[in-house]
């Protein structure tokens, strides 16, 4: 007989991942094969945890209106719920400056050792971050938009693997190589933002998607701190701190800042 956790499982494997998809078959309370059941998880290779286990973050039951049903994962999973570590979101511009990368690794450079960078292993801030992380002794959890065993973009596959040796964690809500579509990397930024006890905007321009994270961060009470920029530049930081962000050009900043859950 199936349980309910390896029905979900294999929902959110058929449906690739698809909140909305798996959430209308769980309601439909569809009649569902149990060979079929067990061929499917059968091709996950990957560790996995449902909403329905113990250990699944509470944090996302409370603060999400859409959390995940089934994430899947690659490396240490207790990084999401082990209270001895405190956790730094971390998100900014694909297409950034050597600034932006040099303010963000100095950041992180100074925070302490039971501190864990999430990010998204995007290009850009979001690669240099999981770098810093790694470079300078700290934990670092990695959220992506496509299928676990998806690398996007391809270049950052050293660091992905780097990330799982280190210690470190990959998730995402997409099963084995689930391709990458604009719509998932948005989101995703939702558990981005609430892995996290900060937000820290390392880089961010017009249009930027970084926008949506700050708006899931507010959402559920984090800080959202911005690294300031030169005049001129037509940095979204500045105007970020305009409208309240913290100002962050120390580690301390986040430090102080950082929310109690």
């Amino acid at each position: 007989m199936l349980t309910s956790r390896q029905i979900l499982t294999y929902l959110s494997y058929v449906h690739k991942g698809d909140w909305q998809l798996t959430l209308e078959s769980v309601k439909a309370k569809e009649n569902i094969e149990e060979e079929k059941v067990h061929e499917a998880l059968s091709k996950i290779s990957t560790g996995s945890i449902a909403i329905l286990d113990e250990d699944y973050p509470e944090y996302w039951k409370i603060s999400l209106n859409q959390p995940p049903f089934v994430l899947f994962y690659k490396g240490d999973i207790s990084l999401l719920n082990n209270e001895n570590y405190r956790r730094v979101s971390v998100v900014g511009s694909r297409k950034c400056t050597n600034y932006g990368i040099n303010a963000v690794t100095k950041v992180i450079s100074g925070l302490p050792k039971n501190t864990i960078i999430v990010s998204g292993l995007a290009s850009g801030i979001d690669a240099a971050a999981h770098k810093a992380a790694l470079k300078y002794g700290l934990k670092t959890i990695a959220v992506l938009g496509s299928g676990i065993d998806y690398v996007y973009p391809s270049e950052n596959e050293d660091l992905y693997n780097e990330i799982i040796q280190s210690g470190g964690l990959i998730i995402s809500e997409y099963p084995n190589d689930t391709q990458p579509e604009k719509s998932n990397f948005i989101f995703r930024n939702r558990l981005v933002a609430s892995i996290g006890e900060f937000l820290l905007v390392g880089e961010s321009y017009e249009r930027s998607g970084t926008s949506t994270t700050i708006t899931y961060a507010l959402q559920i009470g984090n800080n959202v701190g911005c690294i300031p920029y030169e005049i001129g530049k037509g940095s979204s930081c500045n105007s970020y701190i305009k409208e309240g962000a913290i100002l962050v050009d120390s580690p301390d900043d986040i430090i102080a800042n950082l929310r109690r859950r």
